[in-house]
């Protein structure tokens, strides 16, 4: 079913290799910061001495940041190994003013893994909402399409 407003849909990606789910997982989640384009995709640029995911729900996803406070992007809602997790994200904001982002992985008829990412909720962000889902548009495409597409590849 269509999203009443175009703007506030969510953003979806897939990846499909030839992977176990489960080490889909474990790079997505144990990997985080080694395939999270740091140089680009962080509050703090120069600064950033990396971002880690802390498994399990309740983990948080936390940007570190050389001589500064940490900063929190998210907090993990489910967590089910080699199936699907869900965050909270946030970077650098207000952690009321979260959106969601959803990633599954499941085998196909051939035998491939696809990685799912949707990233939703964009209605909790207020007026802001079409520009930041506008930004994550190429964000995300580079961050998870390129950035973790490759780390996939380099570790099957």
């Amino acid at each position: 079913m269509p999203h009443k407003n175009p703007d506030l849909a969510p953003i979806t990606f897939e990846l499909t290799l030839a992977i176990d789910p489960e080490d889909a997982f474990d790079a997505f989640t144990t990997g985080f910061g080694d395939w999270w384009p740091t140089d680009s995709h962080s509050i703090s640029k120069k600064d950033c001495r990396g971002v880690e995911l802390t498994p399990g729900v309740g983990g948080d996803i936390i940007e570190r940041v050389k001589g500064k406070d940490d900063i929190r992007w998210g907090r993990v809602r489910s967590w089910h190994p080699g199936e699907h997790l869900s965050f909270t994200w946030h970077p650098g904001w207000n952690a009321g003013d979260f959106t969601l982002v959803e990633v599954s992985f499941d085998l196909n008829d051939f035998g491939r893994c696809v990685v799912r990412l949707e990233h939703k909720a964009w209605e909790n962000v207020g007026d802001i909402a079409p520009a930041l889902r506008e930004g994550y548009l190429k964000g995300w495409e580079f961050a998870f399409g390129e950035c973790f597409g490759n780390y996939l590849r380099q570790k099957r």
